[in-house]
């Protein structure tokens, strides 16, 4: 459920009015959940984050001017790091999605996402976790490349692993394996360090890549 004590803030990064227009009035439809602006080009998005904290930014990635969502991304993440920015773009392109995702992104949905997975994201993100789209899942975590040399990992490595890619959180995790927070954020960081990795849907991908994870375990 979406927290009730203050209004989650939404930033609108896209350059098309209609679809614009459109998302303000699904999110007029989600409890707790208000959109405080709106911008067609990622420059002024960024010089109004210099002033002004939102929690979630939704971002495409084709913008006019000189930063794409992907320059944009990569500034809030190293401005605003409480901020969470979901994708919501048409582009399925492997490296494109990657490269967002590389750029701090704790999300990638495309444009065709209905209310409910709007308001799931927007939970999950707030929560710690990262959200895909199906068809976006299924791409990124497709085997593809020259394999590559496996890190060498302890038995509770792998169960963090694994767990990470059940979707789980920090707490859960330790709950589950009768461990502290602390316990599993070490590892956690351990895992980001052997597999060279900036996030968890890096990790897990990478992980899968190398044959150590099935993709329908990160669901």
């Amino acid at each position: 459920m979406l927290r009730k004590k203050d209004n989650i803030s939404v930033i609108l990064v896209e350059d098309h009015g209609i679809f614009v227009e459109g998302l303000n009035t699904v999110f007029q439809k989600i409890p707790g959940v208000e959109v405080a602006a709106a911008f067609n080009n990622g420059q002024d998005a960024l010089e109004y984050l210099q002033q002004h904290t939102a929690d979630i930014i939704f971002l495409d990635i084709s913008l006019p001017g000189q930063l794409s969502g992907i320059d944009l991304c990569q500034a809030i993440h190293r401005m605003r790091r409480k901020t969470k920015v979901i994708a919501l773009s048409n582009h399925t392109e492997k490296h494109i999605i990657n490269d967002m995702l590389n750029s701090g992104a704790n999300g990638y949905l495309l444009k065709n996402a209905s209310l409910q997975d709007l308001e799931n994201a927007i939970t999950q993100v707030l929560q710690g976790q990262f959200v895909m789209s199906d068809e976006v899942r299924e791409i990124i975590f497709s085997p593809s490349g020259a394999p590559q040399k496996l890190p060498r990992l302890t038995a509770r490595e792998k169960e963090v692993l694994h767990l990470i890619g059940e979707g789980l959180t920090t707490q859960q995790m330790a709950n589950k394996l009768f461990i502290s927070i602390q316990t599993v954020e070490s590892h956690r960081y351990n895992l980001l360090q052997k597999f060279e990795a900036p996030n968890a849907v890096t990790l897990i991908k990478k992980a899968i890549g190398m044959g150590l994870m099935k993709a329908d375990e990160d669901k």
